[in-house]
């Protein structure tokens, strides 16, 4: 049987890879960084029982091979699924473990997530930090972006090329689609080095730019380890803080720790039981949003540098299995930002710069995020009419950070978790009143020395810290007055 599936396999075509420096990538669930590379595959439309796989495409470079594909099928790449992708490293049937036809170095199911890698002693259980896994989007959707290393961390070479074998299948029945229907795609794998490290900067654009923060700081880390959060802080100097797990002490507990970062500064807190929110500014209101605890605060900015205050929401939604408690609360989200701009409800100035920040735990359906950004309630007869949140009607802008010297754009990772890292982390802002500057998402183990000694960062400190990165955007708000002496 392998010498026939064999025979199959070298009779298709080679594909070659988009050329690196046309199109430098991220694995961020986007497609536009793919241009218009033809797919290394498409699949028959129709043959698949459950999940019905369509185009492929597939690039490389010396470091990575990374996927992009579609289903016909809204899916959740992390859960509920038996899509498996199997992987031939050097093309050679007569190597590896015979599955699917091909000889196989790694497979690796993506609702499992979990696989197995094949090498010259045996087979061995592999976990998604084993082979670097990236993959995006985080919520449900019909297109997919994985990643993974071609050389594992001890070195041995998982995807080594010239030529690659890959099969995407659904094994959850007899009738599972497979792509291709036999046989195998072939791609002719690059060697071109990685793209160079994007430039970094924490700086802000304009001096008058509002920094909003949001970081998760993992079970009150900000008090059980607070040195590196300390040196994080003074590093990012933010102006607004929303963070997420403080479970056991106050707002004010909080403002006094982010003053040993950056004592020049009046810190300002106001809290519930969960959300937080810190700011070098006075909190003219604060409220609860929710029994959950997601919290609203208007932030008095100051007068002479800022036509309006600005409205800040620290959310932070239930994770996991939790679908539906976590649309709940990202329904009242929605109907407190919708009625902020609502004539005899909470109502605040017309044009008040608004911002929704916090650890979302957007891991189910995409209409969560719809509900985040366009304000589309799912339970209206609770929560009352769905209507975009921004000024001028339209949604609110997703920020959007890419780690900072990198181009990726996960906010969580946890080596030991099954998960793969992953968005979980936003800033969204109303984009009719503020415009994004510098916006970043801090790991520190990924910068190099001279940029952790420029801003007095070591390379651990977002790693002891906690699972989550810090998230950072910069708002030039509209009608700002420039301090004098600055320009933009």
């Amino acid at each position: 049987m392998r010498s026939v599936c064999s025979a199959v396999v070298t009779a298709l075509a080679l594909v070659s890879q988009p050329a690196l420096a046309e199109a430098p990538y991220a694995v961020d669930g986007l497609i536009e960084d793919w241009g218009d590379a033809a797919p290394a595959w498409t699949d028959a439309i129709g043959n698949g029982e459950r999940i019905d796989i369509g185009r492929v495409w597939v690039r490389s470079d010396a470091e990575r091979v990374t996927l992009r594909f579609e289903v016909a099928q809204h899916i959740n790449l992390q859960s509920a699924n038996e899509v498996t992708l199997i992987i031939d490293g050097d093309g050679d049937a007569s190597t590896g473990q015979s599955v699917q036809g091909l000889g196989a170095e790694v497979s690796w199911t993506l609702g499992r997530k979990k696989g197995t890698m094949w090498r010259g002693d045996g087979a061995k259980s592999i976990g998604q930090s084993d082979i670097g896994l990236r993959q995006a989007p985080t919520v449900s959707s019909g297109q997919f972006e994985i990643s993974l290393l071609r050389r594992v961390a001890d070195g041995t070479a998982l995807i080594p090329g010239p030529v690659a074998s890959l099969v995407l299948v659904d094994g959850s029945g007899e009738k599972g689609d497979r792509a291709p229907d036999e046989g195998a795609i072939r791609v002719a794998l690059s060697d071109a080095a990685p793209p160079p490290p994007l430039p970094v900067s924490l700086e802000r654009r304009r001096p008058d730019d509002v920094r909003i923060l949001t970081w998760n700081v993992l079970f009150d880390g900000l008090f059980k380890r607070p040195a590196p959060f300390i040196r994080v802080l003074r590093a990012v100097d933010p102006d607004i803080i929303c963070f997420q797990e403080i479970w056991s002490h106050t707002a004010a507990d909080a403002a006094d720790h982010v003053s040993l970062a950056i004592p020049e500064a009046t810190w300002h807190g106001a809290h519930t039981t969960e959300g937080i929110i810190v700011s070098r500014y006075p909190i003219l209101e604060s409220q609860a949003v929710d029994e959950a605890g997601n919290y609203w605060a208007l932030v008095d900015l100051p007068d002479d540098r800022y036509a309006a205050d600005m409205s800040v929401v620290s959310a932070h939604p239930p994770c996991c299995d939790k679908e539906k408690e976590r649309q709940r609360e990202l329904d009242a989200i929605a109907a407190w930002v919708r009625d902020l701009a609502t004539p005899g409800g909470r109502e605040i100035p017309q044009g008040t710069p608004i911002v929704v920040a916090g650890d979302m735990n957007l891991v189910g359906s995409e209409r969560q995020l719809r509900t985040l950004l366009a304000g589309e309630i799912v339970d209206e007869a609770t929560f009352g009419p769905s209507r975009p949140p921004d000024w001028d009607g339209t949604p609110l802008a997703d920020a959007m950070p890419r780690l900072a010297g990198g181009r990726d754009t996960y906010t969580w990772r946890d080596a030991t978790s099954p998960f793969a890292p992953g968005r979980l982390d936003y800033i969204v802002y109303s984009d009719s009143v503020a415009r994004l500057g510098n916006a970043f998402v801090l790991a520190t183990e990924s910068l190099d020395a001279e940029t952790l000694m420029r801003y007095g960062l070591r390379a651990g400190d977002t790693l002891e810290a906690s699972d989550h990165l810090p998230v950072v955007a910069d708002l030039a708000l509209a009608g700002a007055r420039a301090r004098a002496g600055s320009s933009e």
